[in-house]
Formats: C-alpha cells, structure tokens, sequence
C-alpha cells in the first residue's frame, strides 16, 4: 500500500503528465490574455484547499519536512534558462529580468537555508524568504499577465513546451508549497501560545 507522500508524488507526477499533453496540442494558446493567470489561481487554490482538507493529502503535507519543501525549490534556478531565452529573444526582457533574477535569488536563498542549522534565526529568515519567494511568483505571473495585455504574442514561448509546465503544473504547485508552509508556522505559533498551553 502506497504511503500519503508517495500518493502525492504520484498525482503530482499526473498532473504534470497533464500540463506536457496540453502543452503538446498547444491548447494552453487558445486561453484569453488574463486566462492563464485565472487558471494558476484556481489549480493553486484547488491544490492548497485539498492539501488541507482532503485526509491522505493533509498527511502526506504533514509527512513533509521544512528542508524538503525548500529542495524543491531549487528548481526555481530555471530563472537562468529565462534570461537566456531573453538573450535570445524569446522572452520579453520585463518578464526574464524579474521572473528570472527573482526566481534565481529565491533558489539561492533556499540553497542558503537548506545548510542553515535549525535555531530561531533559521526560523526568522525561513519567514522572510517565504514571503519574499511568494512575492517573486506573484511578480512573474502579474508580469506575464500584463504582457499578454499590452504586447499581445510577446509571452507566446510560455504556450510551448517546456514553458508550458510552469504556469500549469510549478507555479501552482510552488505557491501551494508557500502557503502551506505559512499554514505550518501559524499552527505551531498557535499550538506554542500561552492560551493553547493553559487550554
């Protein structure tokens, strides 16, 4: 019998498949200027609502460490791959110089924190980078939804494969992975406070 985590890497594996097969028939083109943006919030807040709802999912977010959550993070380096599109003229320059330098430091600083020993200043900085490595994501999709706006067909390489599997598939899954360890710190918060201990 497969484990809650490993239930979750294999829908997570799924869902993937998923994002390559529409990027494969280009039906992630046909979306409206602002769809992709709807679409990334409704597969974020689908995906966060289950991991804390639905029971085997709630266990396998439960089952994963701080550090784990941060490895995975590391892919965020595609950043790089981002500014060489742009070096090649692919990408728009206002989306590769902040979705891929703020994807770049938010890699580098979880590389940071994954050899940080744990103490209250882990625990501080562990904060602030998730709520700076949130806001990059926020910034590159607000960046690509603007684009799409105001320089129609700029973003197209996003509408191919493997670009496709970002707005499909990472970025939903990375925001889910900020809340979730948001959620985390304001459980323990709340389970370490004076009234919970009284209580």
């Amino acid at each position: 019998m497969k484990t809650p985590v490993q239930k979750l890497l294999l829908l997570l594996a799924v869902w993937g498949l998923l994002a390559t097969a529409t990027g494969a028939l280009h039906l992630f083109a046909h979306l409206p200027p602002v769809g992709a943006q709807l679409l990334i919030a409704g597969l974020t807040f689908g995906f966060s609502v289950a991991l804390a709802r639905v029971g085997w999912l709630r266990a396998a977010a439960a089952a994963l460490s701080v550090r784990t959550i941060l490895a995975v993070h590391l892919v965020r380096f595609i950043g790089i791959y981002f500014l060489w599109l742009h070096a090649q003229g692919r990408l728009p320059v206002e989306f590769a110089q902040r979705a891929g330098w703020g994807d770049i430091a938010a890699a580098a600083t979880a590389l940071g924190l994954l050899f940080w020993p744990e103490s209250a200043g882990f625990r501080r900085a562990l904060v602030a980078w998730n709520l700076f490595a949130a806001a990059d994501l926020f910034v590159a999709v607000g960046t690509a939804g603007w684009l799409n706006l105001v320089r129609p067909g700029s973003m197209v390489e996003i509408t191919e494969l493997p670009l496709t599997l970002i707005p499909l598939w990472a970025v939903p899954v990375l925001l889910s992975s900020h809340i979730l360890l948001l959620r985390q710190r304001v459980c323990s918060e709340a389970a370490a406070s004076p009234e919970s201990v009284q209580a």
